[in-house]
């Protein structure tokens, strides 16, 4: 259009120019009217022309100008002007997410140590101090930013597992109810840091000590936190992605509902000792996420005593500590001091034989050897104690988690023909397992390295069998869909020609399709799931079909339920979803049809 326009204007100007020369010669009629409409034509393309070029000019500095509200710089603006995280990188600065909050330091170096000191003194067993790595004798304290996604998340949640009463196990379950984890809950707060462990940089509380509240002008942004921080304070990237974080986020939620379902279950049954096998169905109905740098001070020190697998040889053992910067709380691995259990066991067995030394004197020396004897075994064998009881006790919690995290795999992975393994809340039992066991597993030799590739691998893992979950749940209602369409069909066909259609055309009576995936749950519409009878699927009887049907109905009625308008809509939406698995389930041929799908 521009082109064209530029070649009808310079044809114009042409002939433009021709006319004026005639009329300066005197002409005049009907030539001279043509030539001024001519010109008239020009300047109007003239004009319509430029019009063209300005607004390509300035579409083109729109799409490929620099945006300085959102920190983009592009095609015309990439050489003379930069990002703020391109600024940061040259100072040799961490930028982090745009809008990061944070909060400045209320504990300096001296208050740390103050508070390690308080820490060490609150717990007899503990020592009174600690010396620092490669011979200093103090702890090395280091100030830095320690980056957090949190988030605030409004869920809905129902859980359902099973509980011991007397001996046997029974399949119960809890209403759905809307749980909120703001920003001051501690699942809802997730280190983006893989330098340090996850249970001391999980105790946190980041959410709780900055404002998210727009209105707030007086919250305390980024910017303004780290022209406060001391000298030398180091800056941690954000190397977790926000999709990680919030994958454990949601595992560490659904393990609070779980918990608390665990609680809930053992209450509603009479005489119940253990729970087992708890799948929690988390729906998130809201969600905002924020980025905050945090203040803290990492302590490292020697502790104990280790063989050095390298070197071959016991060695003071490393220790870490993270120190709040706000609020000062200390967390660290419990410690237990090697010389008060020596002096404590020595102690037990020197007195006695020094009392029964003076009260016999005659066998004052066979009472002083054999309690010096007995004293110094006493006081090695407290020693090696002292070193071994964290260690039996961190065993004992692990065997625990482990035994919970065997289940959980044994379970999901179960064939393919099992109904579980297309039910989400087990497969969710079985990511967070992988989550607990990649927090928990070997931290005391914490690899920042290895644990960001095993993060992001299980990450993968997890996200492609949650695509194959839903391409075989599409398979299924595909297939579920021409099963209900043959059977259409071959009811419309019988309605017109009789029962005895198929033998009089010739068709094996038994060609219908059925619609069932081979290897696959019958389950296809989630009835069996619904009423809780999964278990039993295609063989539960009339008896226990009308029993767990008034069980679900007592739980999802919206009168019984209580809460907002929204939450009784909600449990009216599965109130009539249990209405209908109970009509098609309740009535024997319609279930017999429904089991052939």
């Amino acid at each position: 259009m521009c082109t064209q326009a530029r070649r009808d204007e310079g044809w114009t100007r042409t002939d433009a120019g021709k006319g004026d020369d005639d009329d300066d010669g005197g002409a005049a009629g009907d030539g001279g009217g043509r030539r001024r409409a001519m010109r008239a034509r020009a300047r109007r393309v003239a004009a319509a022309a430029t019009r063209a070029l300005e607004r390509e000019r300035a579409t083109t500095a729109t799409r490929w100008g620099f945006d300085a509200r959102r920190g983009r710089a592009t095609r015309d603006g990439a050489r003379d002007s930069t990002t703020a995280a391109t600024r940061d990188k040259r100072a040799g600065r961490a930028s982090g997410p745009r809008g990061a909050r944070g909060r400045a330091f209320e504990r300096d170096e001296r208050d740390a140590r103050d508070a390690l000191r308080r820490w060490l003194r609150s717990r007899g067993e503990r020592p009174r101090r600690v010396r620092g790595r490669d011979g200093a004798r103090e702890p090395t304290f280091r100030a830095a930013y320690a980056p957090y996604w949190v988030f605030d998340v409004t869920a809905e949640t129902s859980c359902a597992g099973s509980v011991e009463v007397g001996g046997s196990w029974v399949r119960s379950g809890t209403a759905a109810k809307t749980t909120r984890f703001d920003a001051t809950t501690r699942a809802s707060q997730i280190c983006a840091s893989f330098a340090h462990r996850r249970d001391f940089v999980d105790r946190l509380l980041p959410g709780a000590c900055v404002s998210f509240d727009p209105n707030d002008f007086d919250a305390m942004d980024w910017a303004r936190a780290r022209a406060k921080a001391p000298e030398g304070t180091v800056v941690e990237p954000f190397e977790m992605r926000r999709s990680m974080a919030l994958s454990l986020a949601t595992a560490r939620m659904r393990g609070v509902a779980r918990a608390e379902a665990s609680e809930e279950l053992m209450k509603k049954h009479k005489g119940a000792t253990s729970t087992r096998d708890i799948c929690v169905e988390f729906t998130t109905l809201s969600r905002d996420v924020y980025a905050v740098y945090h203040p803290v001070w990492y302590v490292s020190f020697e502790h104990g005593y280790v063989v050095d697998e390298n070197a071959n040889k016991i060695i003071q053992q490393p220790r870490e500590a993270v120190v709040c910067g706000v609020t000062g709380l200390v967390v660290s691995d419990d410690l237990i001091c090697d010389h008060k259990a020596r002096a404590l066991a020595f102690s037990a067995v020197a007195i006695p034989a020094s009392i029964a030394a003076y009260v016999w004197p005659e066998s004052a020396y066979f009472f002083l050897g054999q309690g010096a004897l007995a004293s110094a075994v006493a006081a090695a064998g407290a020693a090696v104690l002292a070193r071994q009881v964290p260690k039996m006790r961190q065993d004992k919690i692990d065997a625990v988690r482990v035994h919970d995290e065997e289940r959980a795999f044994a379970r999901a992975m179960r064939s393919v023909g099992n109904s579980e393994w297309m039910d989400e809340s087990v497969q969710r039992r079985r990511d967070d397992a992988e989550w607990r066991r990649w927090r928990e597993t070997d931290k005391m030799r914490w690899d920042p390295d290895k644990r960001r590739a095993w993060a992001y691998s299980i990450l993968e893992t997890q996200i492609f069998r949650f695509r194959e979950r839903q391409e075989m749940r599409h398979e299924m209602e595909e297939r579920a869909h021409l099963a209900d369409e043959a059977a259409r069909r071959e009811a419309e066909m019988e309605r017109k020609y009789g029962a005895n259609w198929k033998r009089s055309r010739g068709d094996d009576a038994h060609g219908a399709p059925s619609g069932r995936h081979p290897g696959f749950s019958r389950d296809i519409h989630g009835f069996y799931k619904t009423l809780r009878l999964d278990a039993k699927l295609g063989h539960a009887t009339e008896e226990e079909i009308k029993a767990a049907f008034r069980l679900v109905a007592l739980e999802t009625h919206p009168d019984k339920v209580a809460g907002d308008a929204s939450a009784k809509k909600r449990a009216a939406e599965r109130f009539q979803l249990a209405q209908k698995a109970y009509a098609v389930l309740g009535n024997k041929f319609e279930r017999t049809a429904y089991d052939r799908k």
